[in-house]
């Protein structure tokens, strides 16, 4: 007996399998939460599906040509009405598809409530940079910050220091390096003087900022330049020692010289771009009730209040360091002698827009993207 291999067969063969496991996989996703699994094999069987109907079409083409043509080719042959209904047909669903109209917005609704409705949906997962600033000298409890960015968190600059109930300040848990070592060293200027911002712009991707702006080396030394406004209730709070003042890298502190203070690069690091678990230590016992403060700025987010024209004769807000709204500050109040281990800290306001004062403003109605640089900061005690 002999054997042949019917090309024909096995593409229609092909076409019933995979679109099968499509319809299949397709009911999957529409009643259920869809996993990753199901996700997969639905992408990866639907390319296949693509290459097996490429073939199909290869094989078929005059038969297509043939219905594609609007009369037949013999003299007084009948108009043919196949291709003018299928790209009627195919407009109008289309068309009904892209304005989600019925049934499609019927369809995606049931859809969603089907999914709700499903207890095995999927679980959001977060991803979790860990750092470790625990000091050698460090004697206290442990401290965990569990930091979750906000949808406009970008690339800001932030610090989490600790401070008494009467607004003493204790110590820093975490800086930003560029803010540690004052190392802003290039400055922005832009293009069109007489432009005004009053939208966050901190998203523009590369060629919108080169097209917005030119970058000029600063004429200080990276070392000298500071940005007071970027974090001022902190920098404020570092100045205001005066017996065992912390430094900066360069010598200096944040607003001034001091020959009694010491560096904080050891809680110093680099600007951490994601959710991230901050492990530190109390150099020292602490008070029974201390304050754990998180403050962050991110340049360039501008808003209809605080536009770039807001303050003009601010020589720092509008300067080249482009603040846009100012920094908002967390709070949580940890008290050692609860059982309570962990402390969600809640925003309580903004700094001042330039750092003439490290004031916490609580009128926060001019603030908006700025609340959500931070979606939410978790504090956890490990008594010592």
């Amino acid at each position: 007996m002999s054997t042949s291999l019917n090309r024909r067969a096995v593409v229609s063969l092909a076409v019933f399998l995979f679109f099968s496991v499509i319809f299949i996989t397709s009911i999957l996703m529409f009643i259920k939460p869809h996993t990753p699994v199901v996700a997969s094999v639905h992408t990866g069987i639907g390319f296949m599906l693509l290459g097996v109907v490429g073939w199909h079409i290869k094989n078929n083409f005059a038969s297509l040509k043939h219905y594609s043509r609007w009369n037949s080719p013999k003299a007084g042959g009948s108009i043919n009405l196949a291709l003018p209904l299928i790209i009627l047909l195919g407009v109008l669903v289309l068309g009904l598809a892209f304005t989600h109209s019925w049934p499609f917005r019927n369809l995606y609704e049931w859809g969603n409530i089907l999914r709700s409705g499903e207890k095995s949906a999927e679980e959001i997962r977060f991803s979790y940079l860990r750092v470790d600033k625990t000091q050698v000298n460090a004697v206290g409890d442990k401290l965990v910050i569990d930091v979750r960015k906000g949808a406009y968190f970008r690339w800001p600059q932030y610090a989490i220091w600790l401070e008494t109930m009467e607004g003493e300040f204790i110590q820093p848990l975490f800086v930003t390096q560029k803010l540690a070592r004052t190392g802003f060293i290039n400055k922005v200027a832009l293009r069109d003087k007489t432009q005004v911002f009053n939208t966050d712009i901190s998203d523009y991707d590369d060629q919108s900022w080169d097209k917005t702006f030119s970058m000029e080396a600063s004429p200080e030394t990276a070392q000298q330049r500071t940005r007071p406004e970027s974090l001022p209730v902190f920098l404020h709070q570092l100045a205001s020692k005066t017996k065992q003042e912390f430094l900066f890298s360069t010598g200096k502190t944040a607003l001034g010289d001091s020959s009694t203070a010491y560096s904080i690069d050891g809680f110093a690091g680099a600007t951490l771009l994601d959710n991230f678990l901050l492990s530190s230590r109390t150099i020292k016992s602490m008070p029974d009730k201390y304050r754990v403060r998180l403050e962050i700025n991110q340049s360039f987010d501008f808003n209809k209040y605080y536009s770039s024209d807001r303050f003009p004769n601010d020589p720092i807000y509008s300067g080249d360091g482009y603040s846009g709204q100012p920094s908002v500050i967390y709070e949580a109040v940890v008290d050692i002698q609860s059982p309570q281990h962990f402390y969600l800290m809640t925003l309580i306001g903004h700094g001042h827009h330039s750092g003439q004062n490290g004031v916490v403003d609580s009128d926060m109605n001019n603030v908006t993207t700025a609340r959500e640089l931070i979606d939410r900061v978790v504090v956890e005690l490990r008594k010592n």
